[in-house]
């Protein structure tokens, strides 16, 4: 009768010896293709679930890959996992390539290849269902992986040997096609009825070379990188929104005289004798007013690998100010009562785009920069409250369409680290004349000219990057300096400067808007 609990000692020991409760080693590396890392995280995040499996973090397969002369890309490669994959005790290294369809590629630990497979997948991701099987797949491939090894010890012979055979013990197969079947079987791939494809982890793969070769180890790191170079897709983000406060420093003159004066400071360098006749205006505050600006970029063939193809996109953005300031005239009986002006500034554009981009700057993964031209349609309106009674005009730059002027741009973006991208941009306006009841007071609409003739510019110099990724979407920064001039010449004689004659008619007048916006950006 001892005989009997010694036994049932025995089993209960052995059933929870820690050789069945094993967990295998799985690394899942970057994916080609996989913006963000989107779809490894998915993974990754599926893998961790499993009782089954122990995920092996990037960071230490990164460092261990360091170690031996391996950086960025290169690391990522199969001859990454040869030279590490020992040393981390890896069952199976996940990598592949994602685009419409995921390529599956498993790897053991010395680079021969376990299990290939194309799944589908929706904006970059598995469907859960679809990531789930995948899980018990890789789990499958890395109890195969480890049971290839198992007797190999720290430095096994031959351990690059990958050829294809049968096995004498086949992993379980993995049905992915989710009829819910699963078959057993000497290993490779299995077509059962119906069209059904039934997937195995076996030992069949590609061959390679022992590991640990001297000849490899000591390899040029520069060489590898060549060699082994990942393809990476390299285009814009498909949906990118920014939110900034700003703060806006306005002026502006008007100066009756003729088409020899070429500035206020023409007018303003003439003895006062000499000075054309008629009201002059100059607005300088003291002070900036606050406000917000909003900017969206929309690239819908983002997807495309082609980067003359997913360059194509729309950009737009609002502008919104408010000010409040103090204003006296200076008249024949001298100084007027100061008076308190509540204005608003409103802008906005909406632009065609196109862009090349490219990968550039220190680190890896390097950041995205870019080179574009742009056009569309600008509209900048300071509006004056029109019941403050002051001769101060408002600026409503809504001509000549009514809606907006057009305007041609060029952009320019480089990269410095991930997080650090300087951005430059220049812009032409086409005749972005003030409207007409601004007009009617310094020239003749009836003027073949229509009372006004407008030129203007502008400059954007700042920087912006990313900070941190949640799942497919990236947070990020912005911080930029943006500065619009306008030149308006006014012909004929208008209601404000009436004097029109061979000496002086119409006159000129120049504003300017100096911008400084910070705030932030969400990108997917």
């Amino acid at each position: 009768m001892r005989a009997l609990p010694l036994a049932l000692f025995l089993i209960g020991a052995f059933a929870s010896s820690p050789a069945l409760a094993q967990k295998y080693r799985v690394v899942v590396l970057e994916i080609d293709g996989d913006q963000n890392n989107k779809l490894r995280n998915q993974i990754e995040a599926t893998l961790m679930k499993s009782d089954s499996v122990e995920v092996v973090p990037l960071d230490e397969f990164r460092a261990a890959a360091a170690k031996k002369r391996l950086n960025g890309a290169a690391a990522m490669t199969v001859i990454g996992i040869k030279r590490v994959g020992k040393q981390l005790k890896i069952d199976a290294a996940v990598s592949g390539e994602v685009g419409d369809k995921y390529k599956v590629l498993i790897y053991d630990r010395v680079g021969g290849e376990l299990w290939t497979k194309e799944l589908a997948v929706k904006k970059g991701l598995l469907s859960d269902d679809f990531a789930q099987k995948l899980s018990r797949a890789i789990s499958a491939a890395a109890e195969q992986g480890a049971a290839k090894h198992a007797n190999e010890g720290d430095d096994p012979a031959g351990g690059g040997d990958t050829g294809t055979g049968t096995g004498s013990d086949p992993g379980p197969e993995i049905d992915l096609t989710g009829s819910g079947n699963t078959d057993t079987g000497s290993g490779g791939t299995k077509t059962g009825g119906g069209g059904r494809t039934v997937v195995s982890p076996g030992t069949g793969g590609t061959g390679g070379s022992a590991p640990d070769d001297p000849t490899d180890t000591n390899r040029d790191a520069d060489l590898d990188r060549e060699a082994f170079k990942k393809k990476k897709r390299i285009g814009p983000r498909t949906i990118t929104f920014s939110v900034a406060g700003a703060t806006t420093w306005r002026s502006q003159c008007l100066r009756p005289g003729s088409i020899a004066l070429a500035s206020c400071a023409d007018f303003d360098r003439l003895p006062e004798a000499q000075q054309p006749v008629g009201t002059t205006v100059t607005f300088t505050p003291q002070v900036p007013y606050l406000g917000f600006t909003a900017h969206a970029e929309l690239f819908p063939l983002a997807g495309f690998d082609n980067r003359i193809v997913n360059g194509f996109g729309l950009l737009g953005s609002l502008m919104y100010g408010s000010s409040v300031t103090t204003i006296s005239e200076i008249n024949m009986q001298g100084m007027s009562e100061e008076k308190q002006v509540a204005s608003v500034d409103l802008g906005w554009s909406m632009q065609a785009a196109w862009r090349f981009h490219f990968a550039m700057g220190a680190g890896e993964p390097q950041g995205i920069g870019y080179a574009g031209i742009r056009g569309g349609l600008v509209s900048r309106s300071f509006t004056i409250d029109p019941n403050a009674g002051v001769p101060l005009p408002s600026s409503q730059r809504v001509a000549p369409t009514g809606a907006g002027f057009p305007t041609l741009g060029a952009d320019l973006a480089f990269p410095i680290v991930r997080f650090f991208r300087l951005e430059l941009g220049a812009s032409l306006f086409f005749n972005p004349r003030p409207a007409d009841e601004q007009i009617i007071g310094f020239g003749n609409l009836m003027d073949d000219t229509g009372g006004a003739v407008s030129t203007g510019w502008g400059l954007d110099v700042g920087g912006s990057g990313d900070l941190v990724a949640l799942g497919p979407v990236m947070l990020g920064w912005t911080l930029k300096a943006r500065y619009q001039s306008y030149f308006d010449r006014y012909f004929g004689q208008g209601q404000k400067w009436t004097v029109c004659n061979e000496q002086q008619c119409g006159g000129l007048g120049e504003e300017s808007y100096l911008s400084v916006t910070w705030g932030v950006s969400v990108a997917y």
